[in-house]
């Protein structure tokens, strides 16, 4: 491989450090991604330069010190960002996630192997793959295995376990048969690991190309039980309904590959039917029913993304997808797009068309032109004179005082009112035909 598969000024750094007496190399996923023809976005450089080294090599730059003790120190050169970090060894384990101590050492080979996989051990040195694990020969088998043994691997750090996953949904690779074993055996200890860490790798394998690879992969680990125990119950779950082929696990499965790559969206499409489980009742032909699945899925959805640790408006928007996903069963009018684009918004609208979409492709029918309907009445919402939200009336609560109205729940309560009326297309949003409205209730 004659260069790396970037824009990155990379050499740059490495001169520098090198001309100091320090051996500087590219590792790690630059080297993969290079390999694979993968367009390299960041660069990681190991180095014998010492924590302190680095910086006086980089005296003159903007450094960050995100670890030194761990020997990794930032460097922000010509508005480019490197992370350079000392060849290190790693001590013994101790929880399950971070090496008790941290040894410095002059060997690249010891930095090397520290690693978690063997496509994820390999540097760079001026055309030439320094690669002692074969991760070059398992890109072309196209294999995640771990560095040594596979057992050691995943008790040093068990969040090795999504990440196996998230590199094998992301680059189509099968998880080696050995690494598979360690990883299921030790599946009960995912759990001792953050939920802030544990929700950051499922949200990289949910906006990757094909998501049910990897929640096949999970469930396949035994992990999806402990990450997502309200979708894994649905496997195997006979819907009994005419407009359904798939059980509610495959039908959930194939609605995520069809949405967007939109965390948002695809969280809200493997959850959206969770709550047929403890819904379902057969009708007197033998029907499946669901009746108020939306609300429980709503609800499962909270529990378990609150759990996760995920941001408060991050869940209410997957909540307001979840909960309005059946809303489609109903013909779109201009009236029902804007309640619906005041109650979640332009992008959350948008992105229920997209799960709703994904929904009706992924049964027995084909029929989306409601969806088509409803985008279209929105473009037409969107460019009308109906305010969006409270701020766009044409008048405010200023206003209503202003006519003699007291302060407190009365202004709120006409301001809903106001905006029912311009919906309904009762009343025109400019302020003589309000204030004229307002006069004829008072």
């Amino acid at each position: 491989m004659d260069k790396l598969n970037t824009d990155i000024s990379y050499e740059e750094i490495i001169k520098r450090l090198e001309a100091k007496g320090y051996p500087t190399y590219p590792v790690g996923g630059c080297v993969r991604d290079s390999i694979l023809g993968r367009k390299i976005k960041d660069i990681d450089l190991t180095t014998l330069a010492r924590p302190d080294e680095i910086k006086e090599v980089f005296s003159s730059e903007k450094l960050i010190d995100i670890g030194k003790k761990f020997g990794t120190i930032k460097v922000i050169s010509k508005g480019e960002e490197f992370e350079i970090t000392t060849f290190r060894s790693d001590g013994k384990y101790l929880d399950g996630r971070h090496p008790d101590e941290i040894s410095f050492s002059d060997n690249l080979i010891d930095d090397l192997k520290r690693r978690d996989f063997t496509i994820n051990a390999m540097a760079y040195d001026k055309g030439k793959i320094i690669d002692p694990f074969y991760g070059r020969c398992d890109l072309e088998k196209k294999i995640v295995r771990a560095v040594g043994n596979p057992y050691d691997r995943i008790e040093e750090d068990y969040l090795r376990s999504l990440r196996a996953v998230r590199f094998a949904t992301r680059l189509g690779f099968e998880i080696d048969k050995d690494l598979k074993k360690a990883i299921s055996e030790n599946s009960t200890n995912i759990n001792l690991i953050s939920k802030e860490r544990i929700r950051d790798e499922i949200s990289k394998i949910l906006i990757e190309d094909k998501p049910s690879r990897g929640i096949r992969l999970l469930d396949e680990l035994c992990l999806l039980d402990k990450i997502f125990p309200e979708l894994a119950r649905t496997k195997g779950f006979d819907q009994h309904s005419s407009h359904h082929n798939l059980d509610v696990y495959e039908h959930s499965l194939k609605v995520v590959d069809r949405t967007e790559s939109d965390l948002v969206t695809r969280i809200a499409s493997l959850y959206h039917d969770v709550g047929k489980v403890d819904t379902f009742f057969l009708d007197e032909n033998g029907e499946g029913r669901f009746f108020g699945h939306q609300n429980l899925s709503e609800k499962l959805l909270e529990k378990r993304l609150k759990d996760l640790r995920f941001p408060k408006k991050f869940i209410e928007d997957a909540k307001s997808l979840v909960k309005r996903h059946m809303d489609c069963s109903n013909t779109y009018t201009k009236k029902s797009i804007r309640k619906l684009l005041r109650r979640i918004g332009e992008a959350n609208l948008r992105r229920l068309f997209n799960l709703q979409r994904a929904d009706i492709l992924a049964t027995v029918h084909r029929d989306i032109s409601n969806i088509d309907l409803g985008e279209n009445i929105l473009e037409e919402v969107l460019i009308d004179n109906t305010p969006k939200k409270r701020s766009d009336l044409a008048i405010n609560g200023n206003d209503l005082i202003a006519l003699g109205y007291p302060q407190g729940k009365i202004i709120g309560d006409i301001l809903t009112k106001i905006e029912e009326a311009i919906i309904d297309d009762k009343l025109e949003n400019n302020r003589e035909d309000i204030l004229a409205f307002v006069s004829k209730r008072s």
